[in-house]
């Protein structure tokens, strides 16, 4: 029930680091996006909603290992533009 828990926040931290993005007509990448994410659980207080940042962090770098083993040569994976 927790990993559920954690999931879904993880899931709801990654949507407003996007939105963040987004509303600041930032660029978005995957080091703009961990930026964000690491930038949303420093000043964090709920010890839930750091879990599920650092959760959230975990699952966007693998996912960026997994989006740089498919693109090799293109760009650097802080680089690589999700949008």
């Amino acid at each position: 029930m927790k990993n559920d828990f954690e999931e879904n926040m993880a899931d709801i931290m990654i949507g407003e680091a996007v939105t963040a993005l987004l509303d600041e007509d930032v660029a978005i990448s995957w080091a703009a996006l961990t930026d964000r994410l690491q930038s949303a659980i420093e000043n964090e207080t709920d010890e839930d909603r750091i879990r599920a940042g650092l959760r959230a962090i975990e699952e966007v770098r693998r996912e960026m290992q997994i989006r740089g083993s498919e693109k090799t040569g293109v760009a650097s994976l802080t680089e690589q533009k999700l949008h």
